[in-house]
């Protein structure tokens, strides 16, 4: 009789669990986290319109560059980082110009 309890918890907690989270899934969040303070400027920036931010998009441009090659993707894992990109960060993946120009290596 005190096995069913024991049995109906470790039932709980299984059924409960999540699913771990694919190596594609962690790099889009990764480049996502990356690529956020450049998304935010240039909306930022398309709505002032102003050209004058042109500096500063650049540089942050450069810097999620250089994040994103710190995440050493190799490029076999490219295709499922870009499908992962649209549910992870649909803003990024929407663009998908600035997507291939943050990722080619």
């Amino acid at each position: 009789m005190r096995l069913l309890p024991i049995l109906a918890t470790l039932l709980l907690f299984s059924c409960n669990s999540t699913p771990d989270e694919s190596k594609a899934d962690k790099q889009a969040k990764a480049v996502c986290n990356c690529a956020t303070p450049l998304l935010v400027l240039n909306s930022e920036v398309a709505k002032s319109q102003q050209n004058e931010d042109f500096d500063r998009i650049q540089v942050q441009f450069e810097q999620t560059r250089r994040c994103i090659q710190e995440l050493r993707i190799k490029p076999e894992e490219m295709p499922e980082l870009v499908k992962a990109l649209t549910a992870r960060c649909p803003d990024l993946a929407s663009s998908q110009t600035l997507t291939e120009e943050l990722l080619k290596n």
